[in-house]
């Protein structure tokens, strides 16, 4: 009855209702309406049963608001909509500061490698002047490293035209085989490739190394070695499969605790056959890659279209940015609001 009167203050036109009989149902204004004279066994509706709620106390009572009908959004509005949108969005994207993209003509140098460019960054080039997978360090301002999968490199040689690197794990680059980051080489296959290469299997914490069964010819050359950590020595030993990538089953009766995988170059392979003690060296001296920019056709783009400008990368969206003169070259808010609308790069004015 509080709903009915509320409503009818607003509707002029409610008029009373009577209705002839206990037996009559009340007409429903939903979406289901239900036969005043069949329920669900088909029975005739004999008895009418009037349902009661309880009063709300005047003090509890709150004003009913009823929304005006909805009707569909016309032209003017949503271009409106759209423009607001649009706006917004131009002045919050990209993530990076727009007012300060500087630096990006810098390059990188650290001990023997000298001007790096994009997409690495690193040093005097900050993180929004190339992608993240691109990151480098350098430590004791002679020693660059890259992180990748929770792993850090030694990049001993980097040749830009060739597009090839030169990496050495850096936990078993001065106490080669020995490690406590049990961990396999793994890099991001969408940038990095490694070539003609072997596969090193190192196992730690071995223990009842069957003699018999590292002898068999069933099994890749196996090589025994220890470890000293604080004072405890534990056994190992290593083994060379080829070719890079190739899954092998060693015998469980070595009861080893773990073991890792790390590329080696095939042509260091043979001399590790032939003499185990330069397994160290090997793994010091690391493995090649090559690595491709995911983002170049985009950057081609951005030069194109902005001749002298930066290829950059917004890495909150995940996005590559054309930077002109240390900000966001014009008409990059509006490519920003469609990649942001739609997923897409798009490097137009």
């Amino acid at each position: 009855m509080l709903l009915r009167r509320l409503f009818c203050r607003q509707n002029s036109h409610c008029l009373p209702r009577t209705y002839s009989n206990k037996s009559q149902l009340k007409p429903t204004h939903g979406h289901n309406q239900v036969n005043s004279h069949v329920l669900h066994n088909h029975s005739p509706v004999t008895n009418t049963t009037l349902l009661t709620f309880p009063t709300i106390p005047p003090a509890a009572a709150q004003p009913l608001l009823i929304p005006p009908p909805m009707h569909p959004l016309t032209t003017t509005t949503s271009f409106l909509l759209t423009l607001f949108l649009s706006l917004h969005l131009t002045t919050s994207l990209p993530s990076n500061d727009t007012g300060n993209l500087s630096n990006c003509n810098q390059n990188f140098s650290c001990g023997i490698l000298t001007n790096v460019s994009y997409p690495f960054t690193g040093g005097l080039r900050p993180s929004h002047c190339g992608p993240p997978e691109f990151g480098l360090a350098c430590e004791d301002e002679s020693v660059t490293i890259l992180k990748a999968n929770s792993l850090s490199y030694r990049v001993t040689h980097l040749d830009q035209t060739s597009q090839t690197l030169r990496l050495s794990r850096s936990d078993l680059y001065d106490d080669g085989k020995c490690t406590r980051q049990f961990t396999n080489t793994t890099l991001d296959d969408r940038i990095f490739s490694l070539g003609s290469s072997h596969e090193l299997y190192l196992f730690y914490g071995c223990k009842k190394i069957n003699d018999s069964v590292m002898g068999s010819d069933q099994l890749p050359k196996i090589s025994r070695f220890s470890c000293d950590y604080h004072g405890v020595t534990e056994e190992g030993f290593f083994s060379i499969v080829y070719p890079y990538g190739t899954e092998y089953s060693f015998p469980n009766t070595f009861e080893c605790q773990t073991t890792i995988r790390v590329p080696i170059p095939s042509t260091r392979a043979q001399q590790l056959f032939d003499n185990e003690s330069v397994v160290g060296e090997v793994l010091k001296e690391g493995f090649d890659v090559s690595y491709s920019n995911p983002y170049s056709a985009n950057c081609t783009e951005c030069y194109k279209e902005h001749p002298g400008g930066y290829c950059g990368f917004d890495t909150q969206l995940g996005k590559p940015i054309c930077i002109c003169n240390d900000k966001l070259c014009p008409g990059m808010q509006k490519s920003l609001v469609f990649m942001s609308l739609f997923g897409e790069p798009y490097w137009g004015n």
